[in-house]
């Protein structure tokens, strides 16, 4: 690459995926590629550092664009609220790039959902509400200011996500193998998706294994569709706490106009059974607001946050 093709390279990663893209600095997308998870709080440091190293990398090679070229890295990575956290994958991924000998300049290190509501607006106000393998909603309001709901994390929060649709639609698995809870196909569903033959197995597999629950939530939107009335029944209750998130942000600053509302996450970016209800209901129970889709990916809003580095 020449003096004036330097390169860019956005990193959007969660529970589930992690999407790069590099970019030039007229922010053209020259490369992409995802690999596995990584969630700051699900996924060791080292596992995560060492995915996002070999993304740089493949797109990198797929572009043509050298450590030199490489002016800046924005990652935005689900569980990256805490600084320490953050700090201690910097000082890995630096301490990675000096040992392959393809030295990083810039690493920043934002949450998945910073760099979610630069992709959703290009820069403008709005709110993005995230619901993947965790949740979130941000609102960035017309003077600037960053608010936030949600986000607390599988154990004191992330209501609404897939986590919490998993874990609630297995405490019902786990009442009717008591017999405090009517039958649903979501018992049928659990045993098979964990590959044991009674309910009370299921809770090594949940404690000890340390499986991807949240995946099981693709289970519960099966159910739905197969007219169970049980998992119908925990995707209202989750929607219901997403559409929370939404409404105490509107209530913050009041705005004169209707606030643009942007759905993100792999849950709410699929087309499924949930993401519809969410939508849906968003608009009929919020009447300032307007859903509408994001401008562009996540990944490509954490290329934006780095080329707005050089401007």
């Amino acid at each position: 690459m020449g003096e004036q093709q330097r390169c860019v390279i956005g990193i959007d990663g969660g529970g589930t995926k992690t999407h790069a893209i590099l970019v030039g600095l007229d922010g053209g997308v020259l490369a992409e590629a995802f690999g596995g998870p990584t969630n700051l709080q699900t996924v060791p440091i080292k596992t995560a550092s060492s995915t996002i190293f070999d993304l740089i990398t493949e797109t990198c090679t797929k572009a043509q664009c050298t450590a030199d070229d490489l002016q800046n890295v924005v990652l935005g990575l689900a569980g990256a609220g805490r600084p320490a956290d953050r700090s201690e994958l910097s000082s890995a991924l630096l301490g990675l790039s000096l040992k392959k000998k393809f030295p990083l300049k810039n690493v920043t290190i934002e949450t998945d959902a910073r760099v979610a509501l630069e992709a959703a607006f290009a820069g403008g106000p709005g709110i993005v509400l995230i619901a993947g393998t965790g949740s979130i909603a941000l609102y960035r309001s017309e003077d600037g200011k960053l608010l936030r709901a949600g986000g607390w994390g599988y154990i004191l929060g992330d209501e609404g996500s897939g986590y919490s649709i998993a874990r609630d639609a297995l405490n019902f698995v786990m009442r009717q193998s008591d017999g405090r809870s009517e039958k649903t196909l979501l018992t049928a569903k659990a045993l098979e998706f964990f590959g044991v033959s009674q309910p009370d197995e299921i809770l090594a597999k949940v404690y000890h294994e340390h499986i991807d629950l949240a995946s099981f939530a693709q289970k519960v939107f099966e159910a739905v569709v197969e007219r169970d009335r049980v998992a119908h029944m925990v995707i209202v209750k989750n929607s219901t706490e997403l559409i929370e998130l939404v409404r105490v942000l509107t209530m913050k600053l009041r705005p004169r106009k209707k606030l643009p509302v942007a759905l993100m996450g792999g849950l709410l970016e699929s087309d499924n059974v949930y993401s519809k209800m969410v939508r849906e209901r968003i608009i009929h129970s919020l009447p300032n607001v307007v859903v509408q889709n994001p401008k562009f990916s996540a990944a490509f809003g954490a290329t934006i946050i780095g080329l707005n580095a050089f401007r």
